[in-house]
């Protein structure tokens, strides 16, 4: 079962990088690093700005940390077909659940080393910690996420009604009480508290594994989640497959289509148009990277770097939007109807310049209440201006012609 479960490993690793290598191009790269840059900077200014004994400091490292241990699941990687091809070998899926947990720690503990590590500076100077007392929490937050996983683990195995144990109130108690120990107290005791619990959960995982069935039905929901999480993310940057969309109504949104006229020539654009607001895949998409970036416009400051953020996400909402050309091919009364090609990509066009437009004008509007800088609003707006104008008149024409043509 080992060796299954590396299998499916390899096939998962290899699709994972499939999609980052599409998500983190040279672009993205380059805007990424201009904004942990400046975010290193803002954190830099505001330590300066610190003294040791703030009453808050305590409350927001709490905050932080019990956050961070939520982040990771476990990783099975299991199947809908499992419940029945693998029933009868539920004994030998222990070996699999414990590969899938080994696997789950890289990533989490990671992540979790990775905060205490940007979190170690604020200790130092807001509750003057000694590198000693940073050690320990950076321990005891470890074998927290040790814990949780452990409690995911013993989880597939608990029998029907019993409250499950990795149910979100459960973890989320156990992180802030060992955490807030550890803060408050000391964190020696926090790393006690955490070993306590962890061999609690490992010992009652080791008498019970081998006498209850495996909840194959929940096991395979909860990663199939995990999954479209994921793919929802990679969804932000490119087409996946996996995520499908739903259609709504949404009669509210009617009176947006009373400048559409009833003409030959706008077939496309009123079929385009509704495709937009009525699907959720795309305005969903639109929406999320709207908001995301207006969101991170709002907390980043400086001259520069809210401008190349704000430019990045007119660039990705466009570059998402070219899929949407392509979305009625299939319907064979757009191949009946006598409507010229130029029509159809003229209307989408159009369609990509209003969405454009919109966005922009909405991050441009975040951009000067968050920099109140003249200078940076004018120089956001002709570069917003002119990234549009580019996205939706000359690149994506010259990017649909070239998927038509290598399609042909």
């Amino acid at each position: 079962m080992s060796g299954l479960f590396k299998t499916r490993l390899q096939r998962h690793l290899r699709e994972m990088a499939k999609y980052l290598r599409l998500v983190f191009n040279d672009f993205f790269v380059f805007a990424l690093l201009f904004f942990l840059g400046g975010l290193g900077l803002g954190y830099s200014n505001v330590l300066k700005t610190l003294r040791s004994g703030l009453w808050w400091a305590p409350v927001v490292a709490l905050i932080i940390l019990a956050i961070v241990s939520q982040i990771g699941r476990l990783a099975t990687l299991v199947e809908d077909a499992d419940r029945v091809f693998l029933l009868p070998k539920e004994r030998a899926m222990h070996a699999y659940l414990v590969a899938a947990r080994r696997y789950s720690q890289g990533l989490a503990q990671c992540t979790q080393l990775i905060a205490l590590f940007i979190l170690s500076p604020f200790l130092r100077v807001a509750l003057n910690w000694s590198v000693a007392a940073i050690l320990s929490l950076a321990v005891a937050q470890v074998i927290l996420k040790d814990t949780l996983l452990r409690l995911d683990l013993a989880s597939a195995y608990q029998v029907t009604g019993q409250r499950r144990m990795n149910h979100w109130s459960i973890k989320w108690l156990l992180a802030l009480i060992v955490i807030a120990s550890g803060l408050w107290l000391t964190p020696y005791l926090a790393v006690g508290l955490v070993l306590i619990s962890d061999i609690g959960v490992a010992v009652w995982l080791h008498q019970h594994w081998q006498r209850q069935q495996i909840r194959w039905r929940e096991q395979i929901k909860l990663e199939d989640n995990r999954m479209l999480g994921i793919y929802r993310f990679f969804n932000l940057f490119t087409e996946v497959p996996m995520v499908a969309g739903t259609i709504k109504r949404r009669r509210y949104l009617d009176w947006l289509f009373k400048g559409i006229k009833l003409q030959q020539n706008q077939t496309y654009l009123y079929l385009f148009s509704r495709g937009m607001v009525r699907g959720t895949e795309f305005s969903g998409l639109v929406v999320r990277l709207t908001i995301i970036g207006m969101l991170l416009l709002y907390f980043v400051q400086g001259q520069w770097l809210p401008i190349i953020l704000a430019a990045l996400f007119i660039y990705l909402i466009g570059f998402q939007l070219l899929p949407f050309f392509q979305q009625y091919d299939d319907v064979v009364f757009t191949h009946v109807y006598p409507i010229l090609p130029a029509w159809r990509l003229k209307s989408f066009v159009k369609l990509v310049t209003l969405i454009l437009s919109v966005a922009a004008g909405l991050l441009w509007l975040v951009l000067v209440i968050a920099n109140r800088q003249i200078e940076t609003a004018g120089i956001a707006l002709v570069v917003e201006v002119v990234e549009v104008w580019y996205l939706a008149r000359v690149y994506t024409p010259q990017r649909l012609a070239k998927a038509d043509k290598n399609k042909a």
